[in-house]
């Protein structure tokens, strides 16, 4: 009894080595009476929990670099056990002293060491911002280090997760460092330049708002506002965009798929339908090629909207409680069924509810291709007593005409992705969405395909795919694609967009392209249509051509020749 009660106290004295070290004590009896936030007495053992705050941390990075961190402490367990860490890594632009405090509270009431640092060249991180290099994903390994040297966690438990920047360092760190035994990323990326220059197109609205808050809060490399800069120049040679993939395929945790199969690391991905910054579709790719377990959450939001509020204030979220859930599965071994359920959980678009996929892709989804019927020149029907030519169709068959649709980018129509670039698409995360009469966009300057009325609901999931036959003016152009649900009274409610660019064709050269819609899930419901709206322009989308110049294409339609608007649905 003797030996046992030495080694508990052996144990004890050894767990809190870690508190005492860094500065964590009792509280008085009077910080007791007044005790809130852990944030407002840094060193003081909360009297409600045990846990402990320490903030204003220095902490070497991989070169010396000192990196600006904090970190909770959990309440010693009466077992001796050590706990399980978790690593948060600050997105780009934000800070650890502000961006998972609610979060981290909370993981170490429930008794794990909950760590964050702000990535190296942001607010109080020296350094440069390097857009996850090599530098950036090594300082991961050094703070996994000082966790082990410097607090009382396990180092055989230990994760990492992060939003945005931090998602995307944390499957890259996960990828180098065997230690990283589970990871949560949330609205992070997979592919790099496919979030840069998705089918050819840049995204300047997302890029300079990256630019300029970079700019604001940090020390970027040189090389992002230049490259920012080519991309969005529709003169850029094609090698320069080669090179800039070739830097962005080694900052995409898409090309770090085989390490992290290799050791079959635990990964939960957690995206939202409107993040145009870094839509779905290439997280949802890195997904279906993962081997190990995994987890995929999917719901409205733009860009880290939907996990924000859980992680900076700590209220309750769905994607915070199956995150811890998954934490506990991995670094507590709790048997709670994550790893059992459908790999997919997602919530429709507009919609209360959620549902579970059993993978990605889902087997229980069912694919349909809607071909496109030319709408030809505007002309009078006798056989149906009406004037055809204004709209195009969407059937089950091909239509095997020979026909052309052409159109130009003289002007915009009034389809869109959103009147107000970043606050359209977050009023639709909210219930609110992009609406459009589709009597309101013009003939010359967009074509309509409208399908048949919807006899019972249609429930579609995944990601839309269009393949056209185009015959362009010029070397470059570009298609812009919206997929809506219509109404009797003909407005349409925006399901989905997308875009395609070209660069290098052959003018008058007809063509086969394809492009990918932003994945989505939404219900049609019964009563309605859908309509397919092609035009040449979008504020979310960069211009294939210079200020002020003109180009057009048509789509060529002939027997035996399909275009088409591929979809999957329940």
């Amino acid at each position: 009894m003797r030996l046992a009660g030495a080694l508990l106290g052996a144990s004890l004295s050894l767990l809190a080595t870690g508190a005492q070290a860094l500065g964590c004590r009792s509280a008085t009896a009077a910080e007791a009476a007044v005790y809130t936030l852990p944030q407002l007495m840094p060193g003081v053992t909360s009297p409600h929990d045990g846990t402990c705050f320490i903030g204003g941390l220095k902490i070497p990075g991989s070169d010396g670099t000192l990196l600006s961190a904090n970190v909770f402490l959990p309440k010693v367990a009466p077992t001796g056990a050590k706990p399980p860490a978790v690593m948060f890594i600050s997105s780009w632009a934000a800070a650890d002293f502000f961006e998972y405090l609610g979060q981290q509270q909370r993981l170490a009431q429930q008794g794990y060491v909950a760590f964050a640092y702000t990535a190296r060249g942001f607010w109080g991180s020296e350094g440069t911002v390097g857009v996850a290099g090599p530098a950036d994903v090594a300082d991961a390994s050094s703070m996994l280090d000082w966790i082990s040297a410097n607090t009382p966690a396990d180092p055989q438990r230990l994760a990492s997760a992060g939003i945005s920047y931090g998602a995307g360092l944390s499957l890259l760190a996960a990828a180098r460092d065997s230690r990283i035994k589970t990871v949560v990323a949330m609205s992070g990326w997979a592919s790099l330049i496919d979030q840069m220059y998705r089918n050819e197109v840049p995204n300047p609205i997302w890029l300079d708002i990256l630019q300029l808050s970079g700019q604001l809060t940090g020390r970027l490399d040189p090389l992002v506002a230049s490259y920012n800069s080519l991309l969005q120049n529709p003169d850029t040679p094609a090698a320069r965009i080669g090179e800039i993939a070739s830097w962005a395929w080694a900052r995409s945790p898409s090309s770090a798929i085989p390490q992290l199969n290799s050791r079959r690391v635990p990964v939960m991905l957690v995206k939202n339908w409107q993040d145009d910054m870094f839509s779905p579709n290439s997280s949802m790719a890195l997904f279906s090629q993962l081997s190990g377990p995994k987890k995929l959450l999917l719901q409205s939001g733009i860009h880290a909207s939907a996990e924000l509020p859980g992680a900076v204030l700590g209220v309750d979220q769905h994607i915070w409680t199956q995150a811890g859930r998954w934490l506990a599965r991995w670094l507590k071994n709790e048997a709670n069924g994550i790893d059992t359920e459908p790999k997919v959980d997602l919530q429709p678009k507009f919609a209360g509810y959620r549902e579970l996929l059993s993978d990605w892709p889902a087997p229980e989804l069912k694919t349909q291709t809607l071909h496109l019927q030319p709408r030809g020149a505007v002309r009078w029907d006798w056989r149906c007593v009406c004037s055809k030519g204004w709209t195009g169709g969407l059937g089950s068959a091909p239509s095997g005409e020979t026909v052309s649709d052409r159109i130009g980018n003289g002007s915009d129509t009034t389809a869109s992705s959103g009147p107000l670039p970043v606050l359209s698409p977050l009023m639709e995360s909210v219930g609110l969405p992009v609406i459009n009469h589709q009597a309101t966009i013009l003939w010359g300057n967009g074509i309509r395909y409208e399908g048949d009325w919807l006899r019972s609901p249609l429930k579609l999931r995944g990601i839309p795919s269009l393949q056209l036959r185009i015959k362009p003016s010029q070397a470059r152009g570009m298609v812009v694609a919206y997929l809506y649900d219509v109404d009797a009274a003909g407005f349409g409610t925006l399901i989905t967009h997308g875009a395609r660019a070209w660069h290098q064709a052959q003018p008058g050269q007809a063509m086969n392209i394809g492009l990918d819609l932003v994945a989505t899930a939404y219900d049609a419901p019964a009563g309605h249509y859908l309509a397919l709206v092609l035009d040449t322009r979008d504020p979310l989308y960069g211009n294939p051509v210079r200020a002020g110049e003109s180009f057009g294409f048509s789509l060529e339609f002939a027997p035996g020749q399909t275009q088409g608007l591929t979809l999957q649905s329940r």
